[in-house]
């Protein structure tokens, strides 16, 4: 904040009346007869005289009150319009309520999950609702290539949401993980870590007939960084035709990462490039992250 300085008030000059010469006297006889009385009187007018020039002179001085010149002038002496005395003192610089509020708490990491309504469907109709949140990984791990707990990499806290489709009977799941790191530099090693278990994949759908472990994909995310893979592996329980469509998605902001899965179980998977429903879902995991 800007202190205004103040401005020296104007010094008014003191005006001096011009000097009044008594007249001359004509001197008789008789005058000098009279000196004494005449001296005791002529004291008293010089006199009456002097205290109306002092007046004259007080009068001019003085400020008017309605003369915007010297309205502002100080009574005081020249000597007391120094810097150090005429100004007046700055006022302390108040503290804005904000400044002194209590600084907010950040928010509990489950709320850094995706609500059911957010988390893309197969198709425009497609809904979820959500499932059970826990503060700890499945015991048999959260996505399907993973390989260890996200806290033997460095993960600090873990919470974790399922999501079941709204219609009944779907054979579909989803789900969504959400780990805290110390630091952007310890969730940036873990993001490697995570994105390499794709490349050993395959040994873990070794048991179906057929599987197919697909290319990393990038996800532009502000401030972060965005991927996902498809994992295709069958035939799906009950249904010799169809098979699974396993979507895992990674988002890393800052030192939080967030992994999405959204399995699918069907006869085909058509959607353009950069349509696909775990494009929308790692951008607005991202989003939820910082």
């Amino acid at each position: 904040m800007s202190r205004a300085v103040p401005t020296r008030p104007a010094r008014t000059s003191r005006g001096r009346q011009p000097r009044r010469t008594a007249p001359l006297r004509a001197v008789s006889a008789a005058a000098l007869l009279l000196a004494p009385v005449l001296a005791g009187c002529g004291q008293s007018t010089d006199d009456a005289r002097a205290a109306d020039d002092s007046s004259s002179t007080t009068r001019a001085a003085a400020p008017s009150a309605s003369d915007p010149a010297t309205s502002s002038a100080p009574t005081s002496s020249p000597a007391s319009s120094s810097p150090s005395s005429s100004s007046p003192s700055s006022p302390a610089p108040s503290v804005s309520a904000s400044a002194t509020a209590a600084p907010r708490q950040p928010a509990p990491l489950a709320q850094r999950l995706l609500p059911a309504g957010r988390l893309p469907g197969f198709n425009q109709e497609y809904r979820w609702t959500p499932g059970r949140t826990t503060r700890s990984e499945p015991t048999d791990g959260f996505g399907t290539c993973q390989r260890f707990a996200l806290t033997s990499i460095g993960a600090t806290s873990v919470v974790v949401r399922g999501y079941r489709p709204a219609a009944s009977g779907a054979p579909d799941t989803a789900g969504e993980l959400v780990a805290d790191f110390p630091d952007a530099m310890t969730a940036r090693r873990a993001f490697a870590v995570l994105t390499s278990w794709r490349a050993k994949c395959a040994d873990r759908l070794s048991s179906y007939a057929t599987s197919d472990v697909g290319a990393l994909q990038d996800v532009p995310v502000p401030g972060g960084r965005g991927g996902w893979y498809l994992l295709r592996y069958g035939p799906a329980a009950g249904d010799a035709d169809a098979q699974y469509f396993d979507a895992q998605g990674l988002a890393r902001v800052g030192s939080r990462i967030a992994l999405v899965e959204l399995v699918a179980v069907g006869q085909d998977y058509d959607y353009e490039p950069g349509h696909e429903p775990m494009v929308a879902a790692v951008r607005r995991a991202a989003a939820r992250l910082t």
